[in-house]
């Protein structure tokens, strides 16, 4: 018979479909998986996934063991919710997803806060562009640059995100602002369009000489000199070295969004890390749309 940490572990290798990746999620080495897999297949004598290029896609049998897999992790979940979404304690954990940018511009500012006014509360902020799935209880509080998909789901509005274009703050910066002299967009081609500049094309004739696969970096080869960038005001008023060359973009990219499930709204911890946020955006709100 399998045990909860033998559905958990087929459970992720059909999620991520390679072991490195959810070994990572369960915290073990790869070996751990590889070996861990193996004893569980020789337990059933069956294969659980067929093995191609390097991906780990459920076989028949491996899938509706996988489905059982899930079952029981949104039964533990939705348990969970039940037993701490009414509690009325102000300690223990809080968990916050949320992505690179608004972690380290945005919530860090607001969050330590939480600290100070509520001692026994333990806050986890996990920066990530992966979005947490708050229905299996990956986290408690996620901070969004999207509206709500899900009628389980509870938010609030708390801001327009906007962009401009920076350049470097130096007196040397010399820009005709031509294609060729924006720093591209290396990442999701559906997203280039608000860059100001193309999706990276190693075969492209011309455009951008210089690409960046995530916001920080764009920031941080923009204020080296010599080229221009989009950014939203939230990291670009703030990052060193950067001057705004442009007024807020007409069109805004996102809007920003504080979500838990519905089960977890009365829950006094997750009430405050909204209260904290929310007092946060009305704070920055030039920051995220311009004066």
């Amino acid at each position: 018979m399998l045990d909860w940490d033998d559905y958990r572990l087929l459970l992720h290798i059909a999620r991520f479909g390679r072991v490195p990746e959810a070994a990572g999620k369960l915290n073990v080495t790869t070996s751990t998986v590889f070996r861990r897999l193996a004893a569980v297949e020789a337990k059933l004598n069956i294969a659980v996934f067929q093995r191609d290029s390097g991906r780990y896609i459920p076989t028949e049998e491996g899938a509706a063991i996988v489905h059982a897999a899930e079952k029981m992790e949104q039964e533990t979940a939705n348990a969970t919710r039940h037993l701490f979404g009414g509690s009325q304690t102000l300690s223990g954990s809080v968990k916050v997803t949320t992505s690179e940018v608004l972690s380290s511009f945005f919530v860090a500012r607001h969050v330590m806060a939480l600290g100070q006014d509520h001692p026994n509360l333990k806050v986890q902020v996990v920066s990530s562009d992966r979005m947490l799935d708050l229905s299996r209880h990956e986290a408690d509080v996620a901070i969004r640059q999207k509206r709500l998909c899900s009628d389980a789901l509870f938010g609030r509005k708390l801001a327009t995100i906007r962009w401009a274009t920076y350049t470097a703050d130096r007196p040397d910066t010399d820009l005709d602002q031509q294609t060729n002299a924006y720093i591209g967009h290396a990442g999701d081609p559906r997203l280039a369009e608000h860059f100001g500049s193309t999706t990276f094309d190693p075969n492209a004739i011309s455009g951008p000489q210089f690409y960046a696969s995530s916001l920080v970096l764009r920031a941080a080869m923009c204020a080296q000199g010599g080229h221009v960038a989009a950014l939203p005001l939230i990291l670009g008023e703030v990052w060193p070295g950067l001057r705004r060359v442009s007024e807020p973009l007409a069109t805004p990219v996102g809007d920003l969004w504080i979500v838990c499930h519905n089960d977890m709204r009365r829950n006094r911890r997750v009430r405050a890390v909204f209260d904290a946020i929310i007092e946060g955006a009305r704070a920055d709100k030039a920051l995220f749309e311009g004066a």
